[in-house]
């Protein structure tokens, strides 16, 4: 069985050896990290690096780190290995397609000395979605992608009161793309059974509207979003996700393998 296992693990790193990988850091930084509708840095803008490591037509690895700059929320930092992958179903050349995608969230948060009520704290995430991007115009480049994504979480460990239930998300984006500038706008509607807090009730969480902008600066890739928030009854009971408004900004370079 192990000569199996080296025999594969072996053949995977041969054909990986051929293929055009990419390798990309992302320098990130966002006024305040929100997760499905929750702030998970009590509202601290927070540094949030990534690196990722995209296989020729297999999933992407990733490391991701989330950072408040105000140390004083060092118990908020949060470390996270994901391994993500996407499929189009149909010709890349049609106007329509459908993808199908989902990821594995190994997420962690260090000891340190104030969080030392529990040792540590570290859950796994997972993801399942389908979108349908239609190309309205191949003249003015604009795409609309509808769709639907499932997460659900657990946690590892020691006991931090973290519900293990499902989260329903359901979306519309607008891309267009004008020379080497994108542009986004994407609204979301969440329907959260109770996942990650005893405080939220079952039920529609919060409903996002999102505006993204990413172009091509000599050797980098600079993108900003401006979002907002309108908080629903699932979460009102947790008190600081009410109608928020958050700004990021990432730079992130590209490296072919």
């Amino acid at each position: 069985m192990k000569r199996i296992v080296l025999i594969a693990i072996a053949a995977f790193m041969v054909a990986q050896l051929g293929a055009q990988n990419t390798l990309s850091v992302d320098w990130g930084n966002t006024t305040n990290y929100l997760a499905h509708g929750r702030t998970l840095s009590a509202n601290q803008a927070c540094f949030q690096p990534g690196l990722y490591y995209s296989i020729n037509k297999g999933p992407t690895i990733m490391a991701w780190f989330s950072l408040p700059y105000d140390r004083e929320f060092s118990a908020l930092d949060e470390w996270d290995i994901i391994v993500d992958h996407k499929i189009n179903l149909l010709d890349p050349e049609k106007k329509w397609n459908i993808n199908v995608h989902g990821y594995v969230n190994y997420w962690y948060l260090p000891v340190n000395n104030e969080s030392d009520i529990q040792d540590y704290y570290q859950g796994m995430k997972y993801n399942a979605g389908i979108h349908f991007p239609f190309l309205v115009s191949e003249n003015s480049d604009l795409k609309i992608t509808t769709g639907y994504d499932f997460y659900y979480y657990h946690q590892l460990g020691r006991d931090m009161g973290i519900r293990a239930a499902g989260i329903h998300e359901f979306l519309i984006k607008f891309n267009k793309k004008y020379k080497k500038v994108n542009l986004e706008a994407k609204s979301v509607i969440s329907n959260n059974q109770g996942a990650v807090s005893n405080a939220i009730d079952p039920g529609w969480g919060f409903f996002s509207q999102h505006l993204s902008c990413s172009f091509d600066v000599k050797l980098v890739t600079l993108s900003t979003s401006v979002n907002y928030q309108r908080t629903l009854d699932a979460l009102l009971p947790t008190g600081i996700d009410k109608n928020l408004m958050w700004v990021s900004l990432n730079i992130s370079k590209s490296f072919k393998l």
